[in-house]
């Protein structure tokens, strides 16, 4: 009975494979409408600068009927490697037919791979075209130029071939931080930018730091691709109950020290062992014995071109309060403390000022020539500029004796005392800088005009031609490369960088600058005019500040 049953079975299903293949024709098969792109070629090449903008725009063919871009996705997609194998570390770079990119990731040793993939919406077909990619260095030695944008905090980064003579052509990479930062920028008024750079032995890292802050955020990002690092409370070793940062700095040669000012207390940073010694500032700095009273410091930074140990401080501030400069221990305990300088001798307080006992309000310091500190003070209706000479030894050995002894010159600070508002437009000026080649010279500005000023001969000489009608003076930097990178030596302080603001669009003129003299040196303009620049750079917002950020001994090109 049950092989009966079976013999029933097998026929009943041969019958319908029967069934089946001759029921085939009675059904319509429609062929794909298969997509391809016939420009450019899968496997196509394309080198691009980083930060730079890659531009595609494929032409598609169809076995069938032509399809528009609304029927279509589109999926641009970076891979790591050239053979799009890590897919989980795809980078999407667009959703539309025609790819418009900046490309800011990485350079790499091996190309990377650009997929695009087109999907038809009513099928779900799908494919793909591979492309290869090789990203060039573009970010080497240059300015950093900070602004406000419509009310949002922007920082550019700008190289002409005069500033980086290894590029071909200028570079100016737009919105550097927001980027590479997901699009987002630091929240509030935009303040300042600073590049902080310690020159150590030859077997030594370097440590390199790019800072960026506002009236309420601060953060410290990569010199090398401008990715955030640490930001606000992350940079304190104990968090402050404001975030209002006014400078960080570290411009000595031999100082392991950055010193920040926020909420007008002064915060170290020391690093000396390694690259990554730390990136969390102290405490607020506090006096030791030889100071009295409350303090609140001006927004600025002195650091001598000594070594700490041999000056006994690794920086120089002043305070508001007590109208006095002080000094920030040279130990590296992670809270140096702050003490006073020695008492002056009584002579040079009579013929020039008395550094412990100053008297009036900061407006701006500087760095000169032999490291003179430059200081422009105001008593509330004139301006004074004073020279100190800080970047003395401590001690010295006698002569006679041949014992140490403290070094006379730290009782004889004071170095020059001038009549400021004397000047042409003194009183008007609202930006200043310093050469560190020129001897008897420093350089000022108003909304309008930049002078240079002769301490010898107390007199400012007029350096510009006027500015297009409308545009105001916002910042001025002189490319002070200084010991930083040796290719530079020849360019240091041959340049000056003067931002421009018409109401609407921010410029950024570079000069060429006699580094001797600070007077305007252009003699390659084609009419003769020494006060000619060589490159006006538009489309920046309002610049509020500038600084120099040069590539580092032994880096890579980045």
């Amino acid at each position: 009975m049950r092989q009966t049953v079976n013999i029933i079975c097998c026929a009943a299903v041969l019958w319908s494979l029967a069934a089946c293949y001759e029921d085939k024709g009675n059904y319509d098969y429609t062929e794909l409408n298969e997509i391809s792109v016939v420009s450019p070629a899968a496997g196509t090449y394309f080198p691009v600068d980083r930060y730079d903008v890659l531009h595609i725009e494929p032409q598609l063919a169809f076995t069938q009927e032509t399809l528009d871009d609304s029927q279509l996705d589109f999926l641009w997609e970076m891979y790591l490697d050239d053979w799009a194998n890590t897919e989980a570390k795809a980078v999407v770079l667009g959703r539309e037919r025609i790819l418009d990119a900046i490309i800011s990731r990485p350079q790499s040793t091996t190309d990377y791979a650009l997929v695009l993939t087109v999907t038809e919406k009513l099928t779900g077909a799908a494919y793909r075209t591979k492309y290869r990619v090789s990203i060039q260095p573009s970010v080497l030695s240059g300015l950093m130029v900070l602004q406000d944008d419509q009310g949002r905090c922007r920082l550019d980064y700008l190289a002409s071939t005069n500033a980086e003579p290894s590029f071909a052509e200028n570079r100016h990479i737009k919105d550097v931080y927001a980027v590479n930062n997901d699009g987002t920028s630091l929240e509030g008024t935009p303040r300042g930018v600073s590049f902080s750079l310690v020159e150590k032995s030859s077997y030594e890292p370097q440590v390199k730091n790019l800072y960026l802050w506002t009236d309420r955020q601060v953060a410290r990002i990569s010199s090398s691709d401008f990715s955030l690092e640490h930001i606000d409370n992350d940079l304190f070793m104990v968090a402050p109950q404001k975030i209002d940062v006014t400078n960080i700095d570290r411009s000595g040669r031999y100082s392991y020290c950055t010193v920040m000012l926020n909420d007008g207390q002064a915060h170290a940073l020391n690093q000396q062992a390694t690259l990554s010694f730390g990136y969390q500032f102290s405490r607020p700095l506090k006096p030791n014995s030889s100071i009295e009273g409350d303090m609140r410091f001006a927004p600025f930074v002195y650091q001598p071109d000594l070594f700490g140990s041999q000056t006994g401080y690794c920086a120089i501030l002043y305070d508001q309060i007590g109208k006095r400069f002080v000094k920030v221990a040279s130990n590296y305990d992670a809270e140096p403390a702050l003490f006073a300088f020695n008492q002056q001798e009584e002579a040079n307080i009579t013929s020039l000022f008395d550094v412990n006992n100053i008297g009036l309000d900061m407006v701006w310091m500087g760095k000169n020539y032999g490291s003179i500190a430059c200081a422009l003070f105001t008593d509330g209706s004139k301006r004074y500029l004073y020279r100190m000479r800080f970047n003395v030894n401590s001690t010295t050995t006698d002569s006679s004796s041949g014992e140490e002894i403290i070094n006379p010159m730290v009782y004889r600070q004071a170095y020059g005392k001038d009549d400021f508002s004397a000047a042409t437009d003194g009183d008007q000026a609202r930006f200043f800088e310093c050469g560190r080649f020129a001897v008897n010279t420093f350089m000022y500005a108003t909304t309008r005009n930049i002078y240079t000023y002769d301490f010898n001969a107390k007199r400012a000489i007029l350096l510009n031609d006027p500015f297009p009608e409308g545009e105001e003076i916002t910042a001025i930097q002189i490319y002070n490369v200084e010991y930083y990178t040796a290719n530079l030596q020849d360019v240091s302080g041959t340049l000056l960088y003067v931002a421009t603001w018409n109401g609407t669009e921010g410029k950024v003129y570079e000069f060429p600058i006699n580094r001797t003299t600070l007077r305007f040196n252009n003699r390659a303009d084609a009419n003769g005019n020494l006060k000619a620049p060589y490159n006006v750079f538009g489309g920046f917002g309002k610049v509020v500040d500038m600084c120099v950020k040069p590539q580092g001994r032994g880096d890579v090109a980045i």
